[in-house]
């Protein structure tokens, strides 16, 4: 066995082990909705901190990828229900908007052309769970981050856009931080080749992944850090990861997605977990959000 397995195999084996401590007792989650800025009638998921939690207590909005929030059965998909879980156990509530559902549609994977667009509504909704959150007995309104994936973190980052119209609504009322894994930061780069973010954001990326590449994310975070005119950006790239690293069961598989931005209209793209690059990433992204949700 050489020293890399070894290592990669401590780490799932540290984080799999902190998911065996004592939790306090978990509330039951709400269904909930509230109305974006648009006019349009969100649902989402809302879980509480777990009882014995400290009080106001820090929250997290969660963004779904291109398949939705929900499985046929009308489950969290598992990815979002396991960090969801792993949040939880730091004593943090979640909101997690269904920005497809609410609208009347399920997995946008294999449409080519999306009607819900990650810079045009998702933003709207984003901003409008943070407003319900601040207003929420319970939750302070001063420690709210943003998390999402794949085009749920294509949202984030147009949602954290300084100068987002989504935004100004909003007052001084904003969000504490983001970590955004693997977005797609080439139309990005195109539409705000000046991109500014309002707050501090990590990335988290796989250097395999040939769905949302990451070389244009870490250009973009080099970019924004030597301007030197807004908050940090960062970015982890893990070694041997594709797209839907942080799951934490799919096997790897080569799948066919569909979108307008791509040449052919579609592409084949390899998905699946990576269970070292998954356990750096949880304790990467538990400690930024600690350090920022303090």
């Amino acid at each position: 066995m050489n020293a890399g397995f070894r290592s990669a195999a401590l780490w799932g084996l540290i984080v799999w082990l902190s998911f065996l401590l004592p939790l306090s007792p978990v509330r039951a989650e709400e269904r909930i909705s509230f109305r974006n800025e648009q006019g349009e009638a969100i649902n989402a998921v809302f879980l509480p901190a777990p009882a014995g939690s400290a009080t106001p207590s820090p929250a997290v909005v969660i963004l779904h990828g291109c398949a939705g929030l929900f499985t046929k059965s009308g489950k969290v998909r598992a990815r979002e229900r396991a960090w969801a879980d792993i949040l939880q156990k730091e004593g943090w509530a979640l909101l997690l908007p269904d920005s497809f559902g609410s609208r009347g549609f399920g997995s946008l994977c294999q449409t080519r052309e999306r009607p819900v667009k990650p810079d045009l509504q998702r933003p709207y909704d984003a901003m409008a769970a943070l407003r319900y959150l601040s207003g929420r007995a319970g939750i302070d309104p001063n420690k709210i981050a943003l998390l999402g994936w794949s085009n749920g973190a294509m949202a984030g980052l147009h949602t954290i856009r300084a100068g987002a119209p989504a935004a100004k609504g909003n007052g001084k009322s904003d969000f504490r931080t983001a970590v955004l894994f693997y977005p797609g930061c080439i139309a990005l780069k195109k539409s705000f080749p000046d991109y500014r973010p309002r707050v501090p954001a990590l990335i988290q990326h796989g250097a395999l992944d040939d769905w949302t590449i990451a070389a244009p994310c870490r250009e973009l975070v080099q970019r924004v850090n030597g301007a030197g005119n807004a908050p940090p950006m960062f970015i982890d790239i893990y070694p041997g990861a594709y797209h839907n690293f942080d799951h934490p069961s799919s096997k790897l598989k080569t799948i066919i997605t569909k979108s307008a931005g791509y040449a052919a209209g579609q592409k084949q793209v390899h998905v699946g977990s990576n269970p070292a690059a998954r356990a750096k990433a949880i304790s990467r992204t538990l400690e930024w959000l600690r350090a920022h949700l303090s």
